[in-house]
């Protein structure tokens, strides 16, 4: 065989070997889902973030037709997920949830991620977004914003901050609050909010910043005060509890957000299943209720709209991260 017949010869199976992988690959993506699908989520189990999801995959395994597997895998702002994530087949059967954290902060203050977020996934679909709550013991003096920051900074240090880990909103929260008020303390960085609720209302912290769902029934039995909401705008879960904006500090907001999201290269058609099953089951009332009588705001939406407004937070927070003195190092700059 000479070299053109045999050059021919590896064109034309290179081709078919391309079509069949091709429709391999459809015909995949049309007969799914086969089995149960597994969701990786950033944080600890019993949180806000975890007890919701839960809720919404439960409908939209219904209309899937398989049970969604719901991971836990804190730590690391959510980057210990997102890797996972990575690295995983992308055939529909190994999700996640991003939000706030992994998707937009963690890229930014950790050099060596692991992950690019605009490369290494597919998104799928906006999940709900809600504002933190600035919290002190009920016991403590604090009786508004005002009084707290009075306290740190005629004692700077002495105060502790908990959050859900470094990188959180939690976290990046007290952050900006310190950067605004030009006030100081100490951050105590913890794998999750339940564990650092429970040291606040157990003493050996004296305020958070804590995802309203978390925190909310500690509110109402009067453990714990609640100072602000961090968002724009009041929250009408909690319609008496001004913002940090209305409070004085200028130009104050943030609000946590998350969604599902798939590895790079999963099907279009996989994607598109997994956006109406998640859609659907956020109007299922049950569901609804759940998320929106605990302060959260559901946002569902296309694959390609979350995609720009992950793109758009990642640029928010990485202006914001590299204006606060030494919460990233020059390395990472």
């Amino acid at each position: 065989m000479n070299a053109i017949a045999s050059r021919r010869k590896f064109g034309v199976v290179a081709i078919t070997s391309a079509l069949l992988l091709a429709f391999t690959h459809a015909a995949g993506a049309a007969q799914w889902p086969e089995k149960p699908i597994t969701i990786i989520v950033p944080s600890s189990a019993g949180g806000s973030l975890d007890t919701n999801v839960r809720r919404m995959l439960e409908e939209a395994g219904k209309i899937l037709g398989q049970p969604f597997v719901v991971e836990n895998r804190a730590g690391a702002g959510g980057a210990l997920a997102m890797q996972a994530l990575a690295r995983a087949k992308p055939d529909g059967y190994t999700l996640s949830l991003g939000n706030t954290a992994s998707l937009a902060i963690t890229p930014t203050l950790i050099r060596k991620a692991g992950y690019d977020p605009m490369k290494d996934f597919e998104f799928v679909g906006r999940f709900t977004s809600q504002p933190n709550l600035l919290v002190v013991r009920a016991d403590q003096p604090y009786k508004t914003v005002a009084e707290l920051t009075k306290y740190a900074k005629a004692n700077p240090g002495k105060l502790s901050m908990g959050s859900q880990g470094n990188g959180s909103s939690g976290h990046l929260s007290g952050e900006l609050y310190k950067k605004l008020a030009s006030v100081e303390f100490v951050h105590v960085p913890y794998r999750g909010g339940v564990q650092a609720v429970q040291d606040l209302i157990g003493g050996s912290l004296d305020f958070l910043f804590e995802n309203l769902a978390t925190i909310e029934n500690h509110v109402a039995t009067g453990k714990v005060r609640a100072l602000a909401v961090t968002s724009q705008k009041r929250n009408a879960r909690f319609p008496d509890v001004p913002t940090m904006h209305e409070l004085g500090i200028s130009g104050y907001e943030i609000t946590a957000w998350s969604g599902v999201i798939a590895p790079a290269g999963t099907p279009k058609p996989v994607i598109d299943r997994l956006n109406a099953a998640m859609g659907a089951a956020l109007q299922v009332p049950a569901v609804k209720s759940q998320i929106v009588e605990r302060g959260g705001v559901i946002e569902g939406g296309s694959p390609g709209a979350f995609k720009s407004f992950a793109w758009e937070e990642q640029v928010k927070w990485r202006t914001l991260i590299r204006s606060i003195d030494g919460l990233i190092d020059d390395a990472n700059r």
